[in-house]
């Protein structure tokens, strides 16, 4: 791993728990690790010419596959490097042309929503400070150029203004002790453009505080390994890795459930948009407690065909979603059952769910299908460029 000089060192004492966290995550997903397979300068033959430092790419590659206990075959690397490609380009912090512009935008519409009248004066107080002799937040706002930029940036404001308040930042770290991460701007990161949430609560980051797990997304190494433990963080039987592409953009068992979605639309009639998520879901990942389209049709799909399985039962089940297990409950097994005794034919396992990908970062309708589909493109010629047959 090469050395980041910006990333601040583990503290005293922590390397102890970061060792053993590391050692557990071998534990977790499959009881034995898988064959060896490619080694570090085969691996560097998949990677894209026009990439700089292959073989850094490369011994990333083999230690997250080793790490997520996938075999290093030339489809698992090419699975990882088809997202890098995707997502950055081979570039460990990728540049975002008009970053600046676009974080002021969306802080001017944040805070517009939340404070009305008062959004002008308190962006002026946020942005028009700055260490004495120094450029402003605004100006350094301005010049952001990278994910990173924005990260370090927006640290530098918190701090600059707990140390300017600290009686107002103590009630704050007391009250709501996670504020500062949770208005952090910089949601994804990395070559992979891994959720920094996510990455901050997997069992490998236990021992490295929030900060250190964003200063490792904008790594090759660390950005690479915690994009490979979420491309392969969940067990599906997919034929066609279009899939495991999808559900890495739309979210676990994305693909599985828009199948889903699709076989009960079909049974009850209805048109159903078929994005992968049966219940409405917060965006702090658990359930909104109100019913979509999904849930109305399963509610008709019960009363007609399965009037016998308790709605309890019912509601119980769709909360493993996001799970393997919900191919275990009573709700999935029923409803496919139904389906093939109408339509005389197994319903389907798996399609790629219809999501629109609302981001200043991304121009033209994108689509988790647009998504989905260049990367299988992009994982078809990495594996042709490695001498392999896809």
């Amino acid at each position: 791993m090469r050395a980041n000089p910006d990333m601040p060192p583990p503290r005293p004492g922590r390397w102890l728990a970061l060792l053993a966290a590391l050692a557990a995550a071998w534990l977790v997903g499959c009881p034995s690790r898988p064959p060896g397979g490619l080694g570090v300068e085969a691996i560097a033959r998949f990677v894209r010419p026009d990439a700089k430092a292959p073989e850094e790419w490369a011994r990333a590659v083999h230690d997250a596959l080793d790490l997520a206990r996938q075999p290093r075959d030339p489809e698992h690397v090419c699975a990882v490097l088809a997202i890098v490609e995707q997502e950055s380009g081979y570039a460990a912090d990728p540049a975002v042309p008009g970053l600046g512009r676009m974080a002021a935008e969306e802080l001017h519409a944040e805070l517009a929503d939340r404070l009305g009248a008062l959004a002008d004066r308190t962006e002026a107080l946020v942005l028009d400070a700055g260490p004495e002799g120094g450029p402003t937040f605004r100006e350094r706002l301005a010049g952001v150029r990278t994910e990173r930029d924005l990260d370090l940036l927006f640290r530098d404001i918190v701090a600059f203004h707990a140390e300017a308040h600290p009686r107002l930042a103590a009630v704050t770290r007391f009250v709501m002790p996670r504020l500062a991460e949770r208005l952090n701007p910089v949601r994804t990161a990395g070559p992979m453009q891994v959720s920094v949430r996510w990455a901050q609560e997997h069992p490998v980051s236990r021992g490295l505080d929030r900060e250190q797990v964003r200063d490792l997304l904008y790594t090759v190494a660390g950005g690479v390994r915690y994009g490979t433990l979420r491309l392969f963080a969940h067990e599906a039987d997919y034929d066609d890795p279009i899939y495991r592409f999808a559900d890495y953009n739309a979210g676990f068992y994305a693909s599985r459930n828009a199948a889903f979605q699709e076989a009960l639309g079909r049974l009850t009639g209805r048109k159903l948009t078929l994005d992968g998520d049966l219940l409405a879901w917060r965006a702090d990942g658990r359930p909104a407690g109100r019913d979509g389209e999904t849930v109305a049709a399963l509610l008709a799909w019960r009363a007609a065909a399965a009037p016998d399985l308790p709605e309890s039962r019912l509601r119980r089940d769709l909360r493993r979603e996001k799970e393997r297990a919900f191919e275990d409950t009573e709700l999935w097994s029923r409803l496919r059952a139904d389906y093939a005794a109408r339509f005389g034919e197994a319903p389907p396992y798996a399609r790629v769910p219809d999501v629109a990908l609302d981001s200043p970062k991304l121009k033209g309708g994108w689509t988790t299908r647009t998504f989905a589909e260049r990367v299988r493109r992009r994982w078809t010629a990495c594996l042709e460029r490695g001498g392999a047959t896809p």
